[in-house]
This record gives C-alpha cells, sequence and structure tokens, in this order.
C-alpha cells in the first residue's frame, strides 16, 4: 500500500475495542487520546452511536502506526538473524585464527 493510497476501514463496536486492547489502553486512554469523552467512546463500542468522520481518521491513524510496530517488531528480528549470518559467512577463520589462539 502506498504512502497516499486512501482507505478506510469499518469502524464498528468490534472493530474500535480490539483496537484498543491491542493496544493495551483503557477506556478513558483512548477517549482521551480520540480527544471525546469517555461517554462517547462507551457509547461507540456499545454500538449506540455513530463516530465523527474525526474520531475515524483518528483510529485509522492509531491502526495504521500499530501495524507499522507490529511490521518492525515482526521483521527486525529476521533482518538481525539474516544479517548476522551473512556477516559471519564473510569471516574466513583462518585469518582470524591465529588471533583467537
Amino acid at each position: 500500500m502506498t504512502e497516499n493510497e486512501n482507505y478506510s476501514l469499518d469502524w464498528n463496536k468490534e472493530s474500535v475495542r480490539a483496537l484498543r486492547l491491542r493496544l493495551g489502553w483503557s477506556k478513558s486512554d483512548m477517549a482521551r487520546r480520540l480527544q471525546c469523552s469517555l461517554t462517547d467512546l462507551e457509547s461507540f463500542e456499545k454500538g449506540q452511536s455513530e463516530m465523527k468522520s474525526l474520531i475515524k481518521s483518528q483510529l485509522e491513524m492509531m491502526y495504521r502506526q500499530c501495524q507499522e510496530c507490529s511490521d518492525e517488531v515482526k521483521y527486525t528480528a529476521a533482518c538481525e538473524n539474516v544479517l548476522e549470518k551473512s556477516a559471519l559467512e564473510q569471516v574466513e577463520f583462518s585469518r582470524v585464527k591465529a588471533d583467537l589462539e
């Protein structure tokens, strides 16, 4: 997905709650970050009211940041492992054997 690609997630009571739990935030934490009241957030999570487009935009931004952090954690270890292996392959043991003894 390109940076300029426009997409919209389907924000419903389940997806809002799932994102909040994935981030490890309490309802009050998320309400504060969305700049809405705790009552409004609880209403969204119960499916009792519609979210304003600004709230949806903020949720999408939070979701994208969460995805990027997840990808970084997921791929960093694999990348480090590949780099470590390739670095070891470049070292000729015979060249450093004398230094080790």
